[in-house]
């Protein structure tokens, strides 16, 4: 949010002169997110800016009178916000950001060059979470590591399915921006921790909470970017006539401790 709002200021809409802004939280319930939106839907607001991929699937069913202009999003596609950039719902447009995975597999090959098996968990329910495993999946085949996949449907699952994956034979952990996993973190990085194995992920800013390294997106510089499409449609465009943008700022964040304890 930071990033957005300042990239609104640099576009001349500044809170609290020129612009208003009314927020919610979900409290990281996704159960929430609908009524959320539909009362936002009802209110007197130029337009709804859902930021995560769980509140743009809901906005596609939840939100009918409103634009809707997204961010914080992995891949709108897949969410079902439309079948290509330029053919979408028509009171949808925002800005795309997908994680560079081929990256990462390129940064897990340098710190474990004998590396043949890899863990991950995510909830098959995120459509950015199964959008990033396949594409995942193809890249690890294709560099002869095996990916091993274990769903998780809500975060009190979460720390025992990050036990039952390092007792696997698994040579790191692989978590990419899981809404579910995300929220139950610090039982992932504990769970790695006591199986001494390197955690990698793709949000720069759970790098502190116990993982290895990040090669991800840095979010505040990217949703800075995505502010470009909301003072459009604020100034009046249409959504339809917005083609959905793709827009990564990529950033990578070693964590110096973790690594010292795990000797690399």
């Amino acid at each position: 949010m930071e990033g957005l709002f300042n990239g609104l200021k640099d576009l001349g809409f500044v809170q609290g002169k020129n612009l208003q802004v009314r927020k919610a939280h979900a409290q990281g319930e996704i159960i929430n997110i609908p009524s959320i939106l539909q009362n936002f839907d009802n209110e007197d607001l130029d337009l709804i800016i859902p930021m995560s991929t769980p509140v743009l699937t809901a906005a596609i069913n939840a939100v009918k009178k409103k634009p809707v202009v997204f961010t914080y999003v992995y891949d709108p596609i897949a969410a079902g916000a439309g079948k290509t950039p330029k053919d979408h719902l028509p009171n949808i447009t925002g800005t795309g950001s997908f994680p560079p995975v081929d990256d990462t597999l390129v940064v897990i090959r340098e710190l474990l060059p004998k590396v043949q098996a890899v863990g991950t968990l995510y909830n098959s329910s995120e459509a950015n979470s199964r959008k990033v495993i396949e594409v995942g999946r193809e890249l690890f085949q294709k560099h002869g590591i095996k990916l091993e996949e274990v769903t998780v449907t809500n975060t009190s699952e979460v720390f025992q399915a990050a036990q039952a994956l390092t007792s696997r034979k698994i040579q790191a952990l692989w978590i990419t921006g899981d809404n579910t996993a995300l929220q139950a973190f610090d039982g992932i990085a504990k769970a790695a921790a006591d199986a001494r194995l390197p955690l990698v992920i793709n949000d720069p800013e759970f790098t502190e909470k116990g993982a290895l390294v990040a090669v991800g997106i840095g979010w505040q510089r990217t949703c800075q970017g995505a502010a470009k499409k909301v003072a459009q449609v604020l100034l009046g465009e249409k959504p339809q006539t917005l083609p959905f943008d793709n827009v990564v700022v990529k950033k990578l964040v070693l964590n110096s401790e973790v690594a010292r304890k795990l000797g690399i």
